[in-house]
Protein backbone atom coordinates (compact mmCIF):
# COMPACT_ATOMS: atom_id res chain seq x y z
CA UNK A 1 0.00 0.00 0.00
CA UNK A 2 1.27 3.48 -0.90
CA UNK A 3 2.57 5.66 1.91
CA UNK A 4 0.02 8.04 3.35
CA UNK A 5 1.18 11.34 4.82
CA UNK A 6 0.73 11.65 8.57
CA UNK A 7 -1.74 14.53 8.51
CA UNK A 8 -4.04 12.48 6.23
CA UNK A 9 -3.48 9.30 8.18
CA UNK A 10 -4.36 10.96 11.47
CA UNK A 11 -7.22 13.12 10.24
CA UNK A 12 -9.91 12.83 12.97
CA UNK A 13 -12.44 10.01 12.47
CA UNK A 14 -14.65 11.23 15.34
CA UNK A 15 -15.33 14.54 17.08
CA UNK A 16 -13.38 13.35 20.13
CA UNK A 17 -10.16 13.47 18.08
CA UNK A 18 -10.62 17.12 17.06
CA UNK A 19 -8.02 18.91 19.19
CA UNK A 20 -8.39 22.42 20.57
CA UNK A 21 -11.97 23.17 19.45
CA UNK A 22 -13.96 21.91 22.44
CA UNK A 23 -16.66 24.59 22.33
CA UNK A 24 -17.36 24.10 18.61
CA UNK A 25 -17.36 20.29 18.94
CA UNK A 26 -19.80 20.43 21.86
CA UNK A 27 -22.12 22.80 19.96
CA UNK A 28 -22.15 20.66 16.80
CA UNK A 29 -22.84 17.47 18.75
CA UNK A 30 -25.73 19.14 20.59
CA UNK A 31 -27.13 20.36 17.28
CA UNK A 32 -27.20 16.75 16.04
CA UNK A 33 -28.58 15.29 19.29
CA UNK A 34 -31.37 17.86 19.53
CA UNK A 35 -32.09 17.85 15.78
CA UNK A 36 -31.61 21.61 15.44
CA UNK A 37 -29.87 21.61 12.09
CA UNK A 38 -29.48 24.83 10.15
CA UNK A 39 -29.39 24.95 6.35
CA UNK A 40 -25.98 26.70 6.19
CA UNK A 41 -22.83 26.92 8.31
CA UNK A 42 -19.69 29.03 8.02
CA UNK A 43 -16.45 27.65 9.51
CA UNK A 44 -13.71 30.29 9.79
CA UNK A 45 -10.24 30.38 11.33
CA UNK A 46 -6.50 30.00 10.65
CA UNK A 47 -5.22 27.21 8.42
CA UNK A 48 -4.80 23.76 9.89
CA UNK A 49 -7.18 24.24 12.83
CA UNK A 50 -9.75 21.58 11.89
CA UNK A 51 -12.32 23.43 9.76
CA UNK A 52 -12.51 20.95 6.88
CA UNK A 53 -12.13 17.94 9.19
CA UNK A 54 -14.99 19.18 11.39
CA UNK A 55 -17.14 19.85 8.32
CA UNK A 56 -16.61 16.27 7.14
CA UNK A 57 -17.31 14.82 10.59
CA UNK A 58 -20.46 16.91 10.86
CA UNK A 59 -21.65 15.77 7.43
CA UNK A 60 -20.97 12.14 8.37
CA UNK A 61 -22.63 12.42 11.81
CA UNK A 62 -25.91 13.97 10.55
CA UNK A 63 -26.24 11.10 8.04
CA UNK A 64 -25.14 8.35 10.43
CA UNK A 65 -27.86 5.74 10.98
CA UNK A 66 -26.79 5.04 14.57
CA UNK A 67 -25.09 8.20 15.81
CA UNK A 68 -23.97 8.03 19.42
CA UNK A 69 -24.24 11.17 21.52
CA UNK A 70 -24.08 13.34 18.40
CA UNK A 71 -21.07 11.51 16.91
CA UNK A 72 -20.85 9.08 14.00
CA UNK A 73 -20.71 5.35 14.74
CA UNK A 74 -18.30 4.55 11.86
CA UNK A 75 -20.03 1.16 11.51
CA UNK A 76 -23.24 1.78 9.56
CA UNK A 77 -23.50 1.72 5.77
CA UNK A 78 -23.49 5.52 5.47
CA UNK A 79 -20.40 5.92 7.67
CA UNK A 80 -18.50 3.22 5.82
CA UNK A 81 -19.29 4.77 2.44
CA UNK A 82 -18.15 8.15 3.75
CA UNK A 83 -14.88 6.71 5.11
CA UNK A 84 -14.27 5.11 1.72
CA UNK A 85 -14.98 8.42 -0.08
CA UNK A 86 -17.85 6.77 -1.94
CA UNK A 87 -20.87 8.53 -0.44
CA UNK A 88 -22.55 10.43 -3.32
CA UNK A 89 -24.51 12.70 -0.96
CA UNK A 90 -21.51 14.45 0.56
CA UNK A 91 -19.96 16.71 -2.06
CA UNK A 92 -16.67 18.55 -1.48
CA UNK A 93 -15.91 21.55 -3.67
CA UNK A 94 -12.64 23.48 -3.79
CA UNK A 95 -13.65 27.09 -4.43
CA UNK A 96 -10.08 28.01 -5.33
CA UNK A 97 -10.37 26.10 -8.61
CA UNK A 98 -14.17 26.16 -9.00
CA UNK A 99 -14.85 29.81 -8.36
CA UNK A 100 -16.93 30.83 -11.35
CA UNK A 101 -20.62 31.47 -11.90
CA UNK A 102 -21.01 28.33 -14.03
CA UNK A 103 -19.84 26.03 -11.22
CA UNK A 104 -22.29 27.57 -8.74
CA UNK A 105 -25.12 27.37 -11.28
CA UNK A 106 -24.37 23.67 -11.62
CA UNK A 107 -24.84 23.32 -7.85
CA UNK A 108 -28.16 25.20 -8.10
CA UNK A 109 -29.33 22.77 -10.77
CA UNK A 110 -28.42 19.72 -8.69
CA UNK A 111 -29.88 20.79 -5.32
CA UNK A 112 -33.33 19.80 -6.58
CA UNK A 113 -32.18 16.17 -6.72
CA UNK A 114 -32.94 14.24 -3.53
CA UNK A 115 -30.14 12.35 -1.71
CA UNK A 116 -29.28 8.91 -3.09
CA UNK A 117 -28.70 7.01 0.16
CA UNK A 118 -28.54 9.53 3.00
CA UNK A 119 -31.00 11.76 4.82
CA UNK A 120 -29.17 14.95 3.86
CA UNK A 121 -27.16 16.05 0.87
CA UNK A 122 -24.23 18.11 2.19
CA UNK A 123 -22.15 20.56 0.13
CA UNK A 124 -18.76 21.38 1.71
CA UNK A 125 -17.28 24.41 -0.08
CA UNK A 126 -13.66 24.91 1.01
CA UNK A 127 -11.80 28.22 0.58
CA UNK A 128 -15.15 29.82 -0.16
CA UNK A 129 -13.63 33.33 -0.11
CA UNK A 130 -12.10 32.54 -3.52
CA UNK A 131 -15.50 32.65 -5.22
CA UNK A 132 -16.06 35.56 -7.59
CA UNK A 133 -18.64 38.24 -6.88
CA UNK A 134 -20.84 36.76 -9.58
CA UNK A 135 -20.54 33.30 -8.03
CA UNK A 136 -21.51 34.64 -4.60
CA UNK A 137 -24.55 36.32 -6.12
CA UNK A 138 -25.50 33.09 -7.85
CA UNK A 139 -25.19 31.19 -4.58
CA UNK A 140 -27.14 33.74 -2.54
CA UNK A 141 -30.72 32.67 -3.31
CA UNK A 142 -29.95 28.97 -3.05
CA UNK A 143 -28.19 29.51 0.27
CA UNK A 144 -31.16 31.44 1.63
CA UNK A 145 -33.93 28.99 0.74
CA UNK A 146 -32.51 25.54 -0.05
CA UNK A 147 -34.60 22.35 -0.01
CA UNK A 148 -34.99 20.82 3.47
CA UNK A 149 -32.61 17.98 2.63
CA UNK A 150 -29.73 20.32 1.58
CA UNK A 151 -27.06 21.60 3.99
CA UNK A 152 -24.21 23.92 3.04
CA UNK A 153 -20.93 24.08 5.01
CA UNK A 154 -18.64 26.93 3.92
CA UNK A 155 -15.02 26.93 5.13
CA UNK A 156 -12.54 29.81 4.85
CA UNK A 157 -9.41 31.35 6.33
CA UNK A 158 -10.44 34.86 5.24
CA UNK A 159 -14.02 35.64 6.28
CA UNK A 160 -13.52 39.37 5.65
CA UNK A 161 -13.59 38.64 1.89
CA UNK A 162 -17.02 37.06 2.06
CA UNK A 163 -20.01 39.35 1.37
CA UNK A 164 -22.07 40.22 4.43
CA UNK A 165 -25.18 38.92 2.67
CA UNK A 166 -23.64 35.43 2.61
CA UNK A 167 -22.42 35.54 6.23
CA UNK A 168 -25.83 36.67 7.50
CA UNK A 169 -27.43 33.52 6.07
CA UNK A 170 -25.04 31.15 7.88
CA UNK A 171 -24.38 30.01 11.42
CA UNK A 172 -20.80 31.07 12.00
CA UNK A 173 -18.21 29.07 13.96
CA UNK A 174 -14.82 30.69 14.58
CA UNK A 175 -12.03 28.13 14.94
CA UNK A 176 -9.08 29.25 17.03
CA UNK A 177 -5.37 28.45 16.81
CA UNK A 178 -4.47 25.20 18.56
CA UNK A 179 -2.97 25.78 22.00
CA UNK A 180 0.55 24.67 22.89
CA UNK A 181 -0.64 21.91 25.24
CA UNK A 182 -3.23 20.48 22.84
CA UNK A 183 -0.74 20.45 19.99
CA UNK A 184 1.88 18.74 22.15
CA UNK A 185 -0.70 16.14 23.20
CA UNK A 186 -1.59 15.38 19.57
CA UNK A 187 2.06 15.19 18.45
CA UNK A 188 3.04 12.90 21.31
CA UNK A 189 0.15 10.60 20.39
CA UNK A 190 1.35 10.37 16.77
CA UNK A 191 5.01 10.00 17.82
CA UNK A 192 4.07 7.07 20.07
CA UNK A 193 2.08 5.28 17.36
CA UNK A 194 4.73 5.83 14.67
CA UNK A 195 7.66 4.81 16.95
CA UNK A 196 9.51 8.07 16.29
CA UNK A 197 12.45 9.05 18.52
CA UNK A 198 12.41 12.78 19.19
CA UNK A 199 13.74 15.08 21.94
CA UNK A 200 11.63 17.62 23.81
CA UNK A 201 13.44 20.54 22.18
CA UNK A 202 12.46 19.27 18.73
CA UNK A 203 8.78 19.04 19.73
CA UNK A 204 8.94 22.62 21.00
CA UNK A 205 10.52 23.78 17.74
CA UNK A 206 7.77 22.04 15.73
CA UNK A 207 5.07 23.72 17.82
CA UNK A 208 6.74 27.14 17.56
CA UNK A 209 7.07 26.88 13.78
CA UNK A 210 3.50 25.70 13.19
CA UNK A 211 1.96 28.91 14.61
CA UNK A 212 -1.13 27.19 15.96
CA UNK A 213 -1.82 25.07 12.86
CA UNK A 214 -2.09 21.35 13.61
CA UNK A 215 -1.71 20.34 9.96
CA UNK A 216 1.53 22.35 9.68
CA UNK A 217 2.86 20.72 12.87
CA UNK A 218 2.07 17.17 11.72
CA UNK A 219 3.45 17.94 8.25
CA UNK A 220 6.75 19.20 9.71
CA UNK A 221 6.95 16.11 11.95
CA UNK A 222 6.44 13.91 8.89
CA UNK A 223 9.14 15.76 6.96
CA UNK A 224 11.58 15.57 9.88
CA UNK A 225 10.91 11.86 10.32
CA UNK A 226 11.91 11.23 6.69
CA UNK A 227 14.93 13.54 6.95
CA UNK A 228 16.30 12.03 10.18
CA UNK A 229 15.13 8.44 9.78
CA UNK A 230 12.84 8.65 12.84
CA UNK A 231 15.52 10.11 15.14
CA UNK A 232 14.75 13.82 15.38
CA UNK A 233 16.61 16.60 17.22
CA UNK A 234 15.92 20.32 17.63
CA UNK A 235 18.76 21.15 15.20
CA UNK A 236 17.06 19.02 12.54
CA UNK A 237 13.83 21.00 12.88
CA UNK A 238 15.75 24.29 12.64
CA UNK A 239 17.46 23.05 9.50
CA UNK A 240 14.19 22.01 7.88
CA UNK A 241 12.18 25.09 8.88
CA UNK A 242 14.75 27.62 7.71
CA UNK A 243 15.15 29.04 11.22
CA UNK A 244 18.22 29.54 13.40
CA UNK A 245 19.10 28.02 16.77
CA UNK A 246 18.86 29.74 20.14
CA UNK A 247 22.64 29.67 20.32
CA UNK A 248 22.86 31.56 17.01
CA UNK A 249 20.32 34.09 18.26
CA UNK A 250 22.41 34.74 21.39
CA UNK A 251 25.52 35.27 19.30
CA UNK A 252 23.74 37.49 16.77
CA UNK A 253 22.20 39.66 19.46
CA UNK A 254 25.55 40.05 21.24
CA UNK A 255 27.13 41.12 17.94
CA UNK A 256 24.40 43.75 17.56
CA UNK A 257 24.91 45.02 21.11
CA UNK A 258 28.67 45.24 20.55
CA UNK A 259 28.20 46.89 17.11
CA UNK A 260 30.34 44.31 15.32
CA UNK A 261 29.24 45.25 11.81
CA UNK A 262 31.57 42.92 9.88
CA UNK A 263 30.48 39.90 11.91
CA UNK A 264 26.80 40.86 11.52
CA UNK A 265 27.11 41.15 7.72
CA UNK A 266 28.93 37.78 7.56
CA UNK A 267 26.20 36.15 9.67
CA UNK A 268 23.41 37.56 7.48
CA UNK A 269 25.26 36.40 4.36
CA UNK A 270 25.58 32.89 5.82
CA UNK A 271 21.87 32.82 6.70
CA UNK A 272 21.03 33.75 3.12
CA UNK A 273 23.40 31.19 1.54
CA UNK A 274 21.97 28.46 3.81
CA UNK A 275 18.43 29.28 2.73
CA UNK A 276 17.27 30.72 6.04
CA UNK A 277 13.99 32.61 6.13
CA UNK A 278 14.62 36.16 7.40
CA UNK A 279 10.97 36.54 8.45
CA UNK A 280 11.29 33.46 10.67
CA UNK A 281 14.58 34.79 12.05
CA UNK A 282 12.83 38.05 13.00
CA UNK A 283 10.02 36.16 14.70
CA UNK A 284 12.44 34.00 16.67
CA UNK A 285 14.51 37.00 17.84
CA UNK A 286 11.27 38.78 18.85
CA UNK A 287 10.22 35.74 20.92
CA UNK A 288 13.68 35.68 22.48
CA UNK A 289 13.46 39.39 23.43
CA UNK A 290 10.00 38.70 24.86
CA UNK A 291 11.59 36.17 27.21
CA UNK A 292 13.96 38.94 28.27
CA UNK A 293 11.06 41.28 29.08
CA UNK A 294 9.40 38.53 31.16
CA UNK A 295 12.71 37.95 32.95
CA UNK A 296 12.99 41.66 33.75
CA UNK A 297 9.44 41.56 35.15
CA UNK A 298 10.39 38.46 37.19
CA UNK A 299 7.99 36.19 35.29
CA UNK A 300 9.00 32.59 34.48
CA UNK A 301 12.55 33.31 35.62
CA UNK A 302 13.16 29.63 36.35
CA UNK A 303 13.02 28.85 32.62
CA UNK A 304 15.72 31.40 31.72
CA UNK A 305 19.25 29.98 31.27
CA UNK A 306 22.26 31.71 32.80
CA UNK A 307 23.73 32.65 29.41
CA UNK A 308 20.44 34.35 28.52
CA UNK A 309 20.33 36.17 31.86
CA UNK A 310 23.79 37.59 31.16
CA UNK A 311 22.51 39.09 27.90
CA UNK A 312 19.26 40.45 29.33
CA UNK A 313 21.08 42.05 32.30
CA UNK A 314 23.10 44.14 29.84
CA UNK A 315 19.92 45.53 28.29
CA UNK A 316 17.63 48.10 29.88
CA UNK A 317 13.84 47.82 29.75
CA UNK A 318 13.80 50.60 27.15
CA UNK A 319 16.34 48.73 25.01
CA UNK A 320 14.17 45.60 25.05
CA UNK A 321 11.03 47.51 24.08
CA UNK A 322 12.90 49.36 21.30
CA UNK A 323 14.27 46.06 19.99
CA UNK A 324 10.75 44.62 19.83
CA UNK A 325 9.53 47.70 17.91
CA UNK A 326 12.38 47.66 15.38
CA UNK A 327 12.23 43.89 14.86
CA UNK A 328 8.45 44.02 14.37
CA UNK A 329 8.94 46.74 11.76
CA UNK A 330 11.71 44.65 10.17
CA UNK A 331 9.39 41.63 10.02
CA UNK A 332 6.76 43.57 8.05
CA UNK A 333 9.32 45.05 5.66
CA UNK A 334 11.09 41.72 5.07
CA UNK A 335 7.80 39.97 4.26
CA UNK A 336 6.93 42.64 1.70
CA UNK A 337 10.40 42.96 0.18
CA UNK A 338 11.82 41.33 -2.95
CA UNK A 339 15.36 41.82 -1.60
CA UNK A 340 14.92 40.29 1.84
CA UNK A 341 18.62 40.02 2.69
CA UNK A 342 19.29 43.67 1.84
CA UNK A 343 16.21 44.83 3.74
CA UNK A 344 17.23 42.82 6.80
CA UNK A 345 20.80 44.23 6.67
CA UNK A 346 19.61 47.83 6.44
CA UNK A 347 17.12 47.36 9.26
CA UNK A 348 19.77 45.84 11.55
CA UNK A 349 22.18 48.73 10.92
CA UNK A 350 19.44 51.30 11.57
CA UNK A 351 18.49 49.45 14.75
CA UNK A 352 22.08 49.54 16.01
CA UNK A 353 22.41 53.24 15.21
CA UNK A 354 19.17 54.09 16.97
CA UNK A 355 19.44 51.91 20.08
CA UNK A 356 23.12 51.27 20.72
CA UNK A 357 24.89 54.29 19.16
CA UNK A 358 23.65 56.58 21.90
CA UNK A 359 26.84 58.64 21.92
CA UNK A 360 26.39 59.61 18.29
CA UNK A 361 22.77 60.52 18.93
CA UNK A 362 23.82 62.71 21.84
CA UNK A 363 26.47 64.42 19.75
CA UNK A 364 23.90 65.06 17.01
CA UNK A 365 21.56 66.69 19.51
CA UNK A 366 24.46 68.75 20.79
CA UNK A 367 25.31 69.97 17.30
CA UNK A 368 21.69 70.96 16.73
CA UNK A 369 21.72 72.92 19.97
CA UNK A 370 24.95 74.62 18.91
CA UNK A 371 23.30 75.66 15.65
CA UNK A 372 20.35 77.06 17.59
CA UNK A 373 22.73 78.91 19.89
CA UNK A 374 24.58 80.43 16.92
CA UNK A 375 21.31 81.70 15.51
CA UNK A 376 20.42 83.24 18.83
CA UNK A 377 23.69 85.15 18.91
CA UNK A 378 22.92 86.99 15.67
CA UNK A 379 21.66 90.49 16.50
CA UNK A 380 18.04 90.64 15.37
CA UNK A 381 17.97 94.35 14.55
CA UNK A 382 21.11 94.14 12.47
CA UNK A 383 19.81 91.25 10.35
CA UNK A 384 16.49 93.05 9.76
CA UNK A 385 18.28 96.23 8.72
CA UNK A 386 20.49 94.24 6.35
CA UNK A 387 17.39 92.72 4.78
CA UNK A 388 15.86 96.18 4.41
CA UNK A 389 19.01 97.48 2.73
CA UNK A 390 19.01 94.54 0.30
CA UNK A 391 15.35 94.97 -0.51
CA UNK A 392 15.74 98.69 -1.25
CA UNK A 393 18.15 97.88 -4.07
CA UNK A 394 15.56 95.80 -5.92
CA UNK A 395 12.73 97.48 -7.88
CA UNK A 396 9.48 96.52 -6.21
CA UNK A 397 7.50 95.66 -9.36
CA UNK A 398 10.33 93.60 -10.78
CA UNK A 399 10.82 91.57 -7.61
CA UNK A 400 7.10 90.75 -7.41
CA UNK A 401 7.05 89.54 -11.04
CA UNK A 402 10.14 87.44 -10.46
CA UNK A 403 8.51 85.89 -7.44
CA UNK A 404 5.44 85.00 -9.49
CA UNK A 405 7.59 83.33 -12.16
CA UNK A 406 9.48 81.32 -9.57
CA UNK A 407 6.29 80.18 -7.82
CA UNK A 408 4.85 78.70 -11.01
CA UNK A 409 7.68 76.17 -11.05
CA UNK A 410 7.21 75.05 -7.44
CA UNK A 411 4.85 72.14 -6.51
CA UNK A 412 1.64 73.23 -4.81
CA UNK A 413 2.47 71.39 -1.58
CA UNK A 414 5.56 73.54 -1.07
CA UNK A 415 3.99 76.89 -1.89
CA UNK A 416 3.42 79.44 0.85
CA UNK A 417 -0.32 79.85 0.30
CA UNK A 418 -2.31 82.59 1.97
CA UNK A 419 -3.28 81.74 5.52
CA UNK A 420 -6.95 81.87 4.56
CA UNK A 421 -6.51 79.37 1.72
CA UNK A 422 -4.35 77.14 3.81
CA UNK A 423 -6.91 77.00 6.61
CA UNK A 424 -9.71 76.12 4.17
CA UNK A 425 -7.64 73.29 2.69
CA UNK A 426 -7.04 71.90 6.16
CA UNK A 427 -10.75 72.25 6.94
CA UNK A 428 -11.65 70.35 3.76
CA UNK A 429 -9.25 67.54 4.55
CA UNK A 430 -10.62 67.28 8.07
CA UNK A 431 -14.19 67.08 6.75
CA UNK A 432 -13.31 64.27 4.41
CA UNK A 433 -11.28 62.41 7.03
CA UNK A 434 -14.21 62.81 9.42
CA UNK A 435 -16.66 61.34 6.90
CA UNK A 436 -14.52 58.25 6.37
CA UNK A 437 -13.81 57.75 10.08
CA UNK A 438 -17.52 58.05 10.84
CA UNK A 439 -18.16 54.80 8.95
CA UNK A 440 -14.74 53.20 9.51
CA UNK A 441 -14.56 49.69 11.01
CA UNK A 442 -11.79 47.35 12.11
CA UNK A 443 -13.02 44.77 9.62
CA UNK A 444 -12.64 47.22 6.73
CA UNK A 445 -9.08 48.29 7.59
CA UNK A 446 -8.06 44.67 8.28
CA UNK A 447 -9.28 43.74 4.81
CA UNK A 448 -7.32 46.64 3.27
CA UNK A 449 -4.11 45.81 5.17
CA UNK A 450 -4.31 42.08 4.39
CA UNK A 451 -4.19 42.71 0.66
CA UNK A 452 -1.87 45.74 0.77
CA UNK A 453 1.33 43.64 0.17
CA UNK A 454 -0.14 42.73 -3.26
CA UNK A 455 1.05 46.17 -4.38
CA UNK A 456 4.54 44.62 -4.69
CA UNK A 457 3.30 42.53 -7.63
CA UNK A 458 2.71 45.73 -9.62
CA UNK A 459 6.27 47.02 -9.27
CA UNK A 460 7.09 45.32 -12.57
CA UNK A 461 3.83 46.33 -14.25
CA UNK A 462 4.51 48.85 -16.99
CA UNK A 463 1.36 50.89 -16.31
CA UNK A 464 1.35 50.89 -12.50
CA UNK A 465 5.02 50.54 -11.53
CA UNK A 466 5.45 54.25 -10.71
CA UNK A 467 2.35 54.38 -8.51
CA UNK A 468 3.17 51.04 -6.91
CA UNK A 469 6.65 52.33 -6.06
CA UNK A 470 5.09 55.26 -4.17
CA UNK A 471 2.42 53.16 -2.45
CA UNK A 472 4.90 50.56 -1.21
CA UNK A 473 6.01 53.07 1.43
CA UNK A 474 2.44 54.19 2.19
CA UNK A 475 0.26 52.90 5.04
CA UNK A 476 -3.55 52.56 5.11
CA UNK A 477 -4.66 53.81 8.54
CA UNK A 478 -8.49 53.81 8.36
CA UNK A 479 -11.17 52.53 6.03
CA UNK A 480 -14.91 52.49 5.55
CA UNK A 481 -16.81 50.50 2.94
CA UNK A 482 -16.17 53.20 0.35
CA UNK A 483 -13.19 55.22 1.57
CA UNK A 484 -9.58 54.80 2.69
CA UNK A 485 -7.22 57.16 4.51
CA UNK A 486 -3.65 56.53 3.39
CA UNK A 487 -0.55 58.10 4.92
CA UNK A 488 2.82 58.69 3.26
CA UNK A 489 6.11 59.35 5.09
CA UNK A 490 6.79 62.80 3.62
CA UNK A 491 4.66 65.81 2.80
CA UNK A 492 6.36 66.06 -0.59
CA UNK A 493 5.13 62.55 -1.41
CA UNK A 494 1.53 63.79 -1.35
CA UNK A 495 1.95 66.02 -4.40
CA UNK A 496 3.65 63.21 -6.35
CA UNK A 497 0.93 60.62 -5.65
CA UNK A 498 -1.83 63.14 -6.38
CA UNK A 499 -0.37 63.73 -9.85
CA UNK A 500 -0.92 60.02 -10.47
CA UNK A 501 -4.27 59.95 -8.67
CA UNK A 502 -6.23 58.26 -11.46
CA UNK A 503 -3.64 55.51 -11.83
CA UNK A 504 -3.54 54.99 -8.07
CA UNK A 505 -7.34 54.57 -7.95
CA UNK A 506 -7.18 52.09 -10.83
CA UNK A 507 -4.43 50.12 -9.09
CA UNK A 508 -6.38 49.91 -5.82
CA UNK A 509 -9.45 48.89 -7.81
CA UNK A 510 -7.42 46.06 -9.37
CA UNK A 511 -6.35 44.81 -5.93
CA UNK A 512 -9.60 45.24 -4.00
CA UNK A 513 -12.18 45.02 -6.79
CA UNK A 514 -13.76 48.14 -5.33
CA UNK A 515 -13.71 51.78 -6.48
CA UNK A 516 -12.56 53.33 -3.20
CA UNK A 517 -12.43 57.04 -2.50
CA UNK A 518 -8.94 57.77 -1.21
CA UNK A 519 -7.55 60.52 1.01
CA UNK A 520 -3.76 60.93 0.90
CA UNK A 521 -2.16 62.71 3.86
CA UNK A 522 1.28 62.75 5.44
CA UNK A 523 2.14 60.68 8.51
CA UNK A 524 2.89 63.89 10.37
CA UNK A 525 -0.54 65.31 9.52
CA UNK A 526 -2.27 62.09 10.59
CA UNK A 527 -0.48 62.12 13.95
CA UNK A 528 -1.70 65.69 14.39
CA UNK A 529 -5.39 65.14 13.59
CA UNK A 530 -5.98 61.54 14.71
CA UNK A 531 -6.24 62.27 18.47
CA UNK A 532 -8.93 64.89 17.78
CA UNK A 533 -11.09 62.44 15.85
CA UNK A 534 -10.56 59.65 18.39
CA UNK A 535 -11.77 61.97 21.15
CA UNK A 536 -14.81 63.00 19.09
CA UNK A 537 -15.63 59.35 18.35
CA UNK A 538 -15.53 58.50 22.06
CA UNK A 539 -17.91 61.35 22.78
CA UNK A 540 -20.24 60.40 19.92
CA UNK A 541 -19.56 63.70 18.16
CA UNK A 542 -18.61 62.33 14.74
CA UNK A 543 -21.31 63.09 12.17
CA UNK A 544 -21.36 63.07 8.38
CA UNK A 545 -20.53 66.61 7.27
CA UNK A 546 -21.61 68.26 4.04
CA UNK A 547 -18.49 69.59 2.33
CA UNK A 548 -20.24 71.94 -0.06
CA UNK A 549 -19.86 74.92 2.27
CA UNK A 550 -16.11 74.37 2.51
CA UNK A 551 -15.80 74.12 -1.27
CA UNK A 552 -17.74 77.38 -1.59
CA UNK A 553 -15.11 79.02 0.61
CA UNK A 554 -12.41 77.85 -1.77
CA UNK A 555 -14.35 79.19 -4.76
CA UNK A 556 -14.60 82.60 -3.12
CA UNK A 557 -10.80 82.65 -2.85
CA UNK A 558 -10.83 82.40 -6.67
CA UNK A 559 -8.35 79.55 -6.79
CA UNK A 560 -10.14 77.48 -9.47
CA UNK A 561 -7.28 75.03 -9.94
CA UNK A 562 -7.28 74.24 -6.24
CA UNK A 563 -11.06 73.67 -6.17
CA UNK A 564 -10.93 71.40 -9.21
CA UNK A 565 -8.00 69.48 -7.76
CA UNK A 566 -9.80 68.73 -4.51
CA UNK A 567 -13.03 67.86 -6.30
CA UNK A 568 -11.07 65.31 -8.32
CA UNK A 569 -8.73 63.93 -5.73
CA UNK A 570 -10.80 63.46 -2.61
CA UNK A 571 -14.52 62.87 -2.83
CA UNK A 572 -16.79 63.01 0.19
CA UNK A 573 -17.78 59.72 1.84
CA UNK A 574 -21.49 59.12 1.32
CA UNK A 575 -23.98 58.02 3.92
Amino acid sequence: MAYQTLYRKYRPKTFELVYGQDVIVKTLKNVIKNDKLSHAYLFTGPRGTGKTSSAKLFAKAINCLNNKDGDACNECENCKSFNNNSNPDIIEIDAASNNGVDEIREIKNKVSLVPSMSKYKVYIIDEVHMLSIGAFNALLKTLEEPPEYIIFILATTEPQKIPATIISRCQRFDFKSISHDKMKQCLENIISKENITIDDGAIEEIINNSKGGMRDAIGLLDQASAFCNNNITANDIEELSGNISIKQIRTFLLNIMQKEYNVIFDSISNYSSNGKDFALICEKIINYIREGILYKKKINTDKILDEDKNIFDKLSDTDLYDLIDYLSDTLVKVKNSYQKELTFEVQMIQMIDKIFNKESNVSRETSINEIKTENINVPRETSINEMKVENTNVPRETSINEMKVENTNVPRETLKIENKTDSVIEELKNVRINNILKNATKQNITFIKDLWPNINEYLINEKYKMVAGMLVNATPVAASKKGIIITLPLESSISRIEKEYDNSKELLNEIYNENYKVVYISEQYWKKVRPKFVEKAKNGELQIIDESEVLDKLKKINDKNLVEEFNELIEMEEN
